[in-house]
């Protein structure tokens, strides 16, 4: 078995059957690859469609599980994988037709690839014609120090050789958010062998209930804890690995982290913190290394928005005047039009 396609499944039953519909039109012999559904304590008719198609598709296999979350979800798809290799995609998002075909088939032989790349685009963009080219091979170290190339975000652009993510013990952690990205990172951080296609097949859809766009409040403290404790994580990974000895890898490594400490941030703001809890994210921010938050680029723009994030993280007044704009002006206002704008 070449590949195993692992799918954590709650409640989406709109979705799912887009989704896998389009596996089996990726060009896969049914005997190369395996779909594994986790079904993850669903409430609605998730639970049903998939045991349709694992009844009609012998490579499909349903996993029940009581409801976890999508990191434990992930995991458990991992270990019950049979495939040389695993990939991961969300059952509401999708995959071009014959995108695997292109951006793995042709590599899933070769026994000196740990990781292969490919790319996504919104489900609202124009499709255009897939490319079958490779853009890259090297290790990550190597992509990191010498392309400047920073930490990736997303688990679901690539697939794995699983023999590497069991050598370095490498699973998702039980984080709402930010899961992804310490898992990819940690596969980076680990010094993967890597390829990368130009293939653009994979398509994400953006739903406004998604942990990604959600903003409540007690949603954002969640998600605020589990940032932090990933970013942690990712910086505690740079140790353990030894990235820390390699001066050029670890600066990209720490450029790469600052770059994305916005979404950290701005769940902060939507978090509305009393003064206790605001000076325990702080005192904790600060231990972490997270706060003071870094300049992600040199320009004038750049330095001002620091200034002005890191004087609302040292002052709560600053903070509750920040919190309040963000919540009441650019949340209900201004979000909603730079989602849209980019599909006109």
């Amino acid at each position: 078995m070449l590949l195993s396609l692992i799918l954590p499944v709650y409640n989406m039953e709109e979705y799912l059957a887009k989704c896998l519909d389009s596996i089996l039109r990726q060009g896969l012999q049914e005997n190369e690859y395996e779909v594994i559904l986790v079904n993850d304590g669903s409430t609605d008719e998730s639970r049903s469609i998939c045991e349709q198609y694992a009844s009609l598709h012998k490579n499909f296999r349903l996993i029940n599980q009581q409801n976890a979350g999508v990191a434990a979800a992930r995991n458990t798809g991992i270990d019950a994988a049979t495939g040389k290799f695993v990939g991961f995609v969300d059952p509401d998002d999708y995959l071009l037709d014959n995108g695997l075909n292109i951006a793995f088939r042709k590599y899933a032989e070769r026994d000196d690839i740990d990781l292969i790349h490919f790319y996504s685009s919104y489900d609202f963009w124009e499709i255009k014609p897939v490319i079958d080219e490779l853009e890259y091979i090297g290790t990550t170290h190597n992509l990191l120090a010498t392309h400047k190339g920073g930490l990736p975000s997303f688990c679901w652009i690539y697939i794995y050789r699983k023999d590497f993510l069991d050598k370095h013990n490498i699973r998702f952690k039980p984080y709402r958010v930010g899961e992804d990205q310490l898992f990819i990172s940690t596969v980076f951080i680990a010094n993967a062998r890597y390829l990368s296609c130009k293939a653009d097949i994979y398509r994400y859809v953006v739903r406004e209930a998604s942990a990604s766009t959600t903003r409540q409040k007690e949603h954002a403290r969640q998600c605020v804890s589990d940032y932090l404790n990933a970013y942690h994580d990712i910086m505690a990974a740079v140790r353990e690995f030894g990235v820390d000895k390699d001066p050029d890898v670890l600066q990209a490594c720490i450029n790469s982290v600052n770059s994305k400490k916005t979404f950290g941030y701005t769940r902060m703001l939507t978090a509305n913190y009393s003064y206790k809890a605001f000076r325990d994210v702080r005192r904790w921010s600060r231990k972490i290394g997270f706060y003071p938050i870094l300049s992600a680029s040199n320009s004038a723009k750049a330095r001002i928005i620091n200034c002005l994030e890191n004087a609302t993280l040292r002052s709560f007044a600053l903070y509750k005047l920040a919190s309040c704009l963000f919540n009441h002006i650019i949340t209900p206002y201004v979000m909603p039009r730079l989602r849209v704008s980019p599909k006109r």
